[in-house]
């Protein structure tokens, strides 16, 4: 009598496509990495991410799961260590970030930016030729002043007191808000340093700044957004949907679609650049003068 067959990935030893954080946008990009090569998902949260690896196998994807914190340096060389048994990493999606409600604006600056630099260190070694990685980053990140001398704060978020010069820079503690543009910004520098420093090794890396979406992480940071009007005076977020010339806030697949194709060879000529995936908003801040970046 012919035995039963468990369904089998026969690609599942090729490198892994990396996804960092297990929140809705993560899950999102995972399900469309994961038609096409095995996935390693990273999360904080342990609880969660068996949640997701389960939920993720349940669908026929091939996956494993790290619990891991992306600022502790002895769990990133775990995660390092692992990669490299995985036989590399073939697409890297780092989506990690938390808002307001971490409660410390400095632990924000630690997994936004901080933890991204970590993330990137660590896959350094073990990018294979023809990979590439997204940093998620935001439309926040074109908030801050266009000036040389936050830009080369940010540049070197690893150097010692870097947190208390940016509070200096800032003139007072950043508020959340602040906190999380200079954040981005650190991001999308990142990811255009990485693809210099990744000259040679024929990988990729990019960053991708989603205007407003709607996604849990935006749904649990509240019904309001700053009005970027001058003031601190904040508007719905209804309110602020309307001044995107689409008249809606995009969704995760819209986000996850861009993401796709960015860590795929139809995107291999694009490297080193922000890619914005905001309906319009920033052309409408440029238009106002609300930004100049």
């Amino acid at each position: 009598m012919t035995g039963v067959n468990e369904l089998t990935s026969y690609w599942a030893k090729t490198p892994v496509a990396l996804v960092i954080g297990c929140g809705g946008m993560g899950t999102s990009i995972a399900r469309a990495l994961g038609r096409r090569q095995p996935l390693m998902m990273v999360d904080i949260d342990a609880a969660r991410l068996i949640d997701t690896v389960e939920a993720l196998r349940l669908d026929g994807h091939a996956v494993t799961g790290q619990c891991c914190d992306i600022t502790d340096p002895e769990q990133m060389n775990r995660l390092g260590k692992a990669l490299a048994d995985a036989g590399g990493v073939r697409a890297l999606a780092h989506v990690a970030a938390v808002g307001k409600s971490i409660g410390s604006w400095r632990r924000m600056m630690e997994i936004d930016l901080l933890g991204a630099v970590h993330v990137a260190e660590t896959v350094t070694p073990h990018m294979v030729p023809g990979s590439a990685a997204v940093f998620i980053s935001s439309l926040a990140s074109y908030l801050p002043p266009a000036d040389p001398k936050v830009d080369a704060l940010l540049d070197e978020p690893l150097a010692p007191g870097f947190l208390d010069a940016l509070a200096a820079y800032h003139g007072t503690e950043p508020d959340f808000d602040w906190a999380y543009n200079y954040a981005k910004l650190g991001v999308n520098r990142l990811a255009e340093r990485m693809a210099r420093e990744w000259q040679g090794r024929e990988a990729r890396s990019l960053s991708l700044s989603p205007g407003m979406i709607d996604s849990p992480m935006a749904r649990a940071e509240g019904e309001t957004l700053p009005a970027h009007d001058g003031t601190q005076a904040r508007v719905t977020r209804a309110d602020k949907a309307r001044e995107i010339p689409l008249l809606r806030e995009g969704s995760l697949l819209e986000i996850t679609t861009v993401v796709e194709f960015l860590l795929s060879d139809a995107a291999s000529f694009l490297n080193g650049i922000d890619v914005v995936v905001d309906g319009g908003h920033r052309a409408v801040w440029r238009a106002q003068g609300t930004i100049s970046r």
